[in-house]
């Protein structure tokens, strides 16, 4: 027996197919506060559907498949978490110049893409390290500690990073990882190493902070 879940905005859709290759197909509400309520509700109908308890039905179960729109829902709606970007000192502004270019190089009446997080909840951590993974300038754990008591204040529910080079070094990122946790507990945090080591800045940035936005929801 094979089941498949889609988490909608509005339903949650199941998909299943018992061992003499019959489908079914079952639906309950989407719960935005908890998906898994809704994934539970939608075995639960399949259960009653096919007259057999729920536990029994996924004791069966071969491969469960899951997909959800409930990501993309929130960055089209604007309802992700309210998140801040930290990144080397200078490259503030990697969200806002990406990599350059237009898609209408010659039209001034198109408007530039606003930034996925706001300059305001952009913030530069002093260090450096080298495309050789060779630290030019050591972190300075003050000024980090001190831009993460400016994201409680601020509010922040999660927390993007992306230094410079830390594909090649990730010691820097790394530790501003460590310092989220001992200073910021409990708040949830994206490091660009981790999650996407390419060496594009902006491509690995945004990564970092799609994720990051996600996290809380």
């Amino acid at each position: 027996m094979r089941f498949a879940v889609d988490t909608g905005g509005t339903f949650t859709d199941l998909v299943l197919e018992d061992a003499r290759g019959r489908v079914h197909m079952f639906k309950a509400p989407t719960t935005p506060g908890d998906p898994v309520e809704g994934i539970l509700a939608a075995v639960q109908a399949a259960a009653a559907g096919l007259g057999t308890p729920a536990r029994d039905l996924l004791r069966r179960g071969e491969l469960f498949i899951h997909g959800t729109t409930h990501a993309i829902n929130a960055i089209i709606t604007g309802s992700t978490a309210r998140t801040a970007f930290l990144t080397t000192l200078g490259h503030r502004d990697i969200l806002v110049i990406r990599e350059g270019g237009r898609i209408e190089p010659f039209n001034f009446l198109v408007p530039f893409p606003k930034p996925y997080i706001p300059r305001a909840l952009t913030f530069e951590i002093p260090e450096r390290i080298s495309s050789a993974g060779e630290i030019v300038a050591p972190l300075d754990e003050t000024a980090t500690v001190k831009v993460i008591q400016t994201l409680r204040d601020r509010n922040v529910e999660s927390v993007a990073v992306c230094l410079l080079w830390s594909t090649v070094n990730s010691r820097h990122e790394d530790r501003v990882g460590q310092l989220l946790e001992k200073h910021l507990p409990g708040v949830p945090y994206t490091l660009s190493h981790a999650l996407n080591p390419i060496l594009r800045e902006y491509r690995r940035a945004s990564s970092a902070c799609i994720d990051a936005s996600l996290k809380p929801l």
